[in-house]
């Protein structure tokens, strides 16, 4: 069964979700701790390139471009499973140097830490452009917040 989270947990995660933008973007590599758990996940979907720890996801930052596009997080909904992690599921716009937008699914797993929520998993999965080869987007079964999973 899952929960609703409590107002404060809601802001802890939000602002974790939002924090990680901004590491990320300006590529803060010394402080990917203020965003995921040391031992996190990173799966990106369409390309198949998964990253685990700070070191992989650190050294994945610092080969982007400089001109690598920017990150926002919208529209996240959250869930608290019983084992008290927290399931967020948020769209992401990306915008390129030369205006290019593309969108997607972020699918996070976050578990709380002594000083905030952090992200253990998350799985990138775009949305547009498509490309061809691209299935429509699929999500876990257990990924879709509805009311019929709320306590």
């Amino acid at each position: 069964m899952t929960a609703r989270p409590s107002p404060a947990d809601l802001a802890e995660i939000t602002q974790t979700l939002a924090l990680f933008a901004h590491v990320v973007d300006n590529r803060q590599t010394d402080d990917l701790g203020l965003v995921f758990t040391e031992d996190a996940s990173v799966s990106f979907e369409r390309s198949g390139t998964l990253l685990r720890g700070f070191d992989e996801i650190a050294a994945f930052l610092l080969r982007l471009p400089p001109d690598a596009a920017d990150h926002q997080t919208v529209n996240t909904a959250v869930l608290i499973d019983e084992d008290g992690t927290a399931r967020a599921l948020s769209r992401y716009i990306s915008v390129g140097a030369d205006g290019a937008v593309t969108n997607g699914d972020y699918e996070d797993v976050l578990v709380r830490a002594d000083d905030g929520w952090r992200i253990r998993s998350r799985r990138i999965v775009a949305r547009y452009p498509r490309v061809a080869a691209d299935p429509a987007p699929r999500r876990d079964p257990a990924w879709p917040p509805s009311v019929v999973r709320l306590s």
